[in-house]
């Protein structure tokens, strides 16, 4: 058959199709029945998993369907690996090749001596001559010679010197054997009677299956920036996000998109229009009411109109009562982080500070669903069970009106009773005692310390690589109840280092040598309306509002502790002249509201130290004397001034010193004329 050898008892076959699917159904079973561990540290109630409306933890949930086709694949995959293994088995214990062994052959053992080899040759042969066999047995005469020339074979390649070398060296006592290579695959395959099977299935698989799946891969991947949005919607946002864009206006700019105002409209059918068009009119008055505006206009398109009415009665937490129509909003505010995040990639591109701000604050609102510019209002919906109507009640408070969620926590519990368990519509009293938990665990953020520093120096120079540290840690209320300011306690003050922020790198070397100490895995974002437990975390920036320049772009980091300090450093360049600059740096959480440090940093900046001419190493500077030295003479350079002293000069000044004082001593001797002065 074309010259070719096959795998005539599909053995070679069975064993590359074992091995395989052993390699598919490892991992599969591993990552199906691996059990699902937190890989982070619960802390307390607040963060843990499960704290999820109703509507996400439905959508959260495994589906069934691929429950049961994820069972199937285990049992059906390993019920083929163990068919395979019974088939690899059967066929070596089937196979015909059998490795020479001249000690089986003769019946005796490997470490038989010569003696005792011939011996048992002789047994043999006399049993087993040709001669010696009664013609009455079962065997051929063929059948006969053929075990006695085995026999003597196999004596010869123990006791014959160059046929035991043949056996040791190539496994066989007649030498070098013809070594054949064959094709793994069965010779069902190639038959003729099978062809037809055989091309379609290799037509589905490389004609069909696999273009797909390359093309799957490759179009979804180039299809979307490293955010997850597609790249015309981030081409979208880097024409139209422009240092006048307002941050009103940005929700206007997502619903636009392809993705919502076409992927998720459109996934609108037409008995879900009646809850729908309920839900608009519910989300229209709740943002009339809230914010003295309309939130769409007439000239906004049908598709723009749904697309920002969706995003909306996400953030109002308005339930329409119908599943489609839920799911449709709870992803897009889902997917509107990752627009966000995008957003924010192109404003830190072009160093703006404000708007890069203005955006981060954005990412809380959506992880947390309450309404963007509800001030104390959003802040006061964080906690669980508490309604728009509740947190406008609690606003008109002196003590929440400062400060917020820390401000509630110092209202007196009788006060707090009176207007959260009011009879129609207020809490129970589990409900009660679960607001109040989480927001005795809120993860208040404070600023322990902040300064900069440039590692085994005593200042800042101009254009050096110089750190920003940060000292932080979480601060819950049921822990420390004192009231905090931008992430600084209100009667704080840094009396030892002034209003200056930098401090020698000697006295915290260590610390930044060992950079990001004093980091602990944490829980999840209590954010009930997110679809997806998210682990939090925190942006670190550096800008200067009075030019709107962004310095250090948004770095983010985690791993918060309640218990010891967070030590965050983060390398930056000095700027290139000396002078006092101030700065400000901020610190604001991407899954909570209230969780900010804003402190206004002091940098003192000093001059190069550049050594003086006078004090510069005078070895490279060439001698008076020498021909180097006339040379850098010629070219106006600095020279050192020669060290030799020639004797015959000053010799030459002895002589006229000496001439010089017998010249005086002849004037002295020499009779003067006093005509002129009679005559005077």
């Amino acid at each position: 058959m074309s010259g070719y050898k096959y795998d005539e008892e599909g053995g070679q076959f069975t064993t590359f199709a074992l091995t395989a699917f052993l390699a598919f159904m490892v991992p599969y079973t591993y990552r199906s029945l691996r059990p699902k561990r937190d890989p982070a540290i619960i802390h307390g109630w607040l963060d843990q998993r499960g704290h999820k409306h109703s509507h996400v933890q439905k959508l959260m949930r495994t589906s069934p369907i691929s429950s049961i086709v994820r069972g199937l694949i285990l049992v059906c995959g390993w019920a083929a690996v163990a068919y395979l293994f019974q088939r690899v088995i059967q066929v070596a214990k089937n196979s015909g090749f059998v490795a020479y062994d001249p000690f089986s052959i003769l019946g005796i053992a490997t470490s038989a001596t010569e003696r005792e080899i011939r011996r048992q040759y002789r047994r043999l042969s006399l049993e087993f001559h040709p001669d010696k066999v009664s013609s009455d047995s079962n065997k051929t005469k063929e059948e006969i010679e053929s075990h006695y020339i085995e026999i003597t074979k196999a004596y010869k390649s123990l006791t014959d010197e160059a046929t035991r070398k043949n056996y040791e060296e190539y496994g066989n006592p007649d030498g070098r054997q013809e070594m054949t290579m064959g094709i793994a695959l069965p010779t069902w395959i190639v038959d003729s009677k099978h062809n037809v099977l055989v091309l379609l299935v290799y037509g589905l698989i490389f004609g069909v299956g696999l273009p797909l799946l390359v093309a799957r891969w490759w179009y979804g991947s180039r299809s979307r920036t490293k955010d997850g949005v597609l790249n015309a919607t981030a081409l979208s946002f880097f024409l139209r996000l422009k240092p006048s864009t307002h941050v009103d206006d940005i929700p206007r700019m997502m619903a636009e998109t392809e993705e919502f105002s076409k992927d998720f409209v459109d996934r609108l059918r037409e008995r879900d229009l009646p809850a729908y068009n309920e839900l608009e009119k519910r989300t229209l008055d709740a943002y009339r009411e809230l914010r003295d505006a309309d939130l769409v206009t007439n000239d906004v398109p049908e598709n723009v109109r749904r697309a920002l009415v969706l995003l909306t009665a996400y953030q109002y937490r308005i339930d329409s009562g119908n599943a489609n129509v839920e799911q449709i909003k709870l992803e897009m505010g889902h997917y509107a982080e990752k627009m966000l995040m995008s957003l924010l990639a192109i404003s830190t591109a072009h160093n703006r500070l404000e708007q890069s701000n203005e955006i981060r604050h954005l990412l809380p609102h959506f992880v947390q669903a309450v309404p963007l510019h509800g001030g104390r209002v959003s802040e006061l919906l964080q906690l669980p069970y508490m309604t728009l109507s509740l947190a406008k009640s609690l606003v008109p408070l002196e003590a929440v009106v400062k400060h917020g969620l820390q401000g509630l926590w110092k209202v007196p519990d009788a006060e707090r009773r009176a207007i959260l368990m009011r009879d129609k519509d207020g809490l129970t009293e589990e409900q009660y005692t679960t607001c109040m938990r989480a927001l005795g665990e809120w993860p208040r953020l404070e600023l322990v310390d902040a300064y900069y520093t440039v590692v085994g120096e005593e200042q800042v120079n101009a254009g050096s690589l110089m750190h920003l540290v940060l000292k932080l840690r979480l601060l819950p209320l049921k822990r420390d109840g004192s009231l905090l300011r931008n992430g600084r306690r209100l009667d704080a003050r840094d009396k030892k280092y002034g209003e200056d922020c930098v401090r020698p790198g000697t006295l915290e070397a260590d610390t930044l040598n060992e950079a990001n100490a004093g980091r602990e895995p944490m829980g999840y974002v209590h954010a009930p309306y997110f679809l997806e437990e998210r682990v939090p975390g925190w942006f670190m920036q550096m800008g200067d509002p009075k030019s709107d320049h962004l310095i250090m772009s948004p770095t983010r980091f985690g791993d918060m502790s309640t218990t010891q300090l967070r030590i965050v450093t983060a390398p930056i360049i000095a700027p290139p002249e000396s002078g006092v600059y101030t700065f400000q740096v901020e610190v604001n959480s991407d899954s909570y509201l209230g969780s900010r440090v804003v402190k206004v940093m002091k940098l003192t900046v000093s001059e190069p130290i550049v050594p003086r001419p006078d004090e510069e190493d005078e070895i490279s500077d060439p001698e008076e004397d020498t021909i180097a030295g006339q040379m850098a003479l010629m070219r106006g350079e600095r020279v050192k001034p020669s060290n030799v002293v020639y004797e015959d000069d000053d010799d030459e000044d002895e002589d006229d010193d000496e001439g010089d004082d017998d010249d005086e001593e002849e004037d002295d001797a020499r009779p003067h004329d006093d005509s002129d002065s009679d005559s005077d």
